[in-house]
């Protein structure tokens, strides 16, 4: 491993080398620690670790070797090149869970209290849609769900209501690609006095970093394109208030249970070395087929922050570093072509998640946002007719290839 003062410049080395520390048996990678809990050399050592005052394992539902490589990982990759405001390099931590379902919970509940309301937008990934609607009112939290595209809007709803602990973003946002502006958001909630989260699942660090932009957390489903290869499932929760952090919200996670494996946390870390030159692939690939699809008859419209046509491609471009790999696209035979189109696929993979090295099409009406209501999914732009394409790695022409004989 590179020495530790020796600085690294590029996104793609700190994806390779942040992290990892040197293994007392010179293995070069980080072991899969199956171990699931830790021994003391004296019962005044216990006691130290469990008070705090020594550093060291205890129980893997705590903390894990293979498990802080990746949670070290991704704190160094949406950091990197972040500063403070005193202008230090930004510090943040990332608590490592079971899925990204479970990083939400912990961010809700650690964050949050019954009388306490959030601030969303439409078009939110179905699991957190469900959430919001099915879980939080049972624990006295509301959520609130307008235009935030619309800043004065968003201030409108600040302002008339106290109440507002909490803006929850997801940019862009899945299915339908929408994008809302991080910088001038954060701005608002600064000003009221409400914390800013990030759903950072589609962009990654590599294409969008929030915290430049002064929110407070960020959150992340590592099963999709930190681990790259769909082989396992895993949840983030980064924080810039360190000691937050390490105190009420670290307590949440491990109370709650939400942990993760050293089993996925290792596959999670050699995936996210190869970020850097994966996310390249996906967006070069992204921009072809989206172009294509842009012009194909069978199509009425695509979802895509790459295309000037999409009404959010200012606001992307000016805080992401690509449009990224993710789009959907509106057939103009609704829900039976849509059906059609998805059967007729031959290389393209029929699944839903998203991030993987193959490419995966889904049709969220009918999967990922079967439990939102009729109602509620069409108002948010998730038609009968939607397709969510979440574009791979392979040879873009042979993609295109795909698309084309199944339209």
């Amino acid at each position: 491993m590179p020495s530790t003062n020796f600085p690294l410049s590029g996104f793609g080395s700190v994806a390779v080398h942040s992290g990892h520390t040197a293994d007392g048996n010179y293995a070069h990678l980080t072991p899969i620690y199956a171990s699931s809990t830790y021994v003391f050399d004296t019962a005044e050592q216990g006691a130290r670790r469990f008070n705090g005052e020594e550093k060291g394992y205890i129980y893997s539902r705590w903390g894990n070797p293979t498990m802080t490589e990746a949670e070290q990982k991704i704190s160094a990759l949406e950091s990197f090149g972040v500063k403070d405001v005193p202008g230090n390099p930004l510090q943040v931590k990332t608590i490592l869970h079971a899925s990204g379902m479970a990083a939400l919970s912990t961010l809700i509940i650690s964050t949050l209290k019954a009388g306490d309301k959030i601030l969303s937008h439409y078009s939110l990934y179905g699991g957190t849609q469900e959430l919001i609607d099915k879980v939080l009112p049972g624990l006295g939290i509301e959520a609130i769900i307008t235009d935030l595209r619309d800043l004065n809007l968003a201030e409108e709803e600040m302002k008339k209501d106290p109440s507002i602990k909490m803006i929850y973003l997801e940019t862009p946002a899945n299915p339908t690609i929408q994008c809302v502006d991080i910088e001038e958001l954060s701005k608002l909630a600064r000003h009221h006095e409400i914390k800013v989260a990030v759903d950072n699942t589609f962009a990654t660090p590599y294409l969008q970093q929030p915290f430049k932009y002064g929110v407070d957390y960020v959150f992340h489903s590592t099963t999709k394109f930190l681990n790259g290869h769909g082989t396992a499932i895993g949840g983030a929760l980064v924080g810039r208030d360190i000691a937050f952090m390490n105190e009420r919200v670290t307590k949440v996670h491990r109370l709650l249970g939400g942990n993760s494996n050293p089993f996925d946390a290792y596959l999670l870390t050699q995936g996210m070395k190869t970020l850097e030159i994966r996310m390249e692939r996906h967006c070069h690939n992204a921009m072809e087929v989206a172009a294509f699809l842009e012009q194909h008859p069978a199509v009425s419209k695509v979802n895509y922050l790459g295309l000037t046509s999409h009404p959010d491609h200012a606001t992307a471009m000016k805080q992401m570093s690509h449009p990224g790999g993710m789009l959907s696209f509106e057939l103009k035979g609704g829900l039976n072509e849509g059906k059609k189109f998805i059967d007729k696929l031959q290389m393209c993979i029929r699944a839903v998640s998203l991030g993987t090295c193959d490419s995966l099409i889904s049709h969220p009406a009918s999967m990922t946002h079967f439990g939102v209501p009729k109602e509620k999914r069409e108002k948010y732009g998730i038609t009968d007719g939607l397709i969510r394409m979440s574009v791979g790695i392979e040879n873009v022409l042979d993609i295109i290839k795909d698309l084309e004989q199944s339209l």
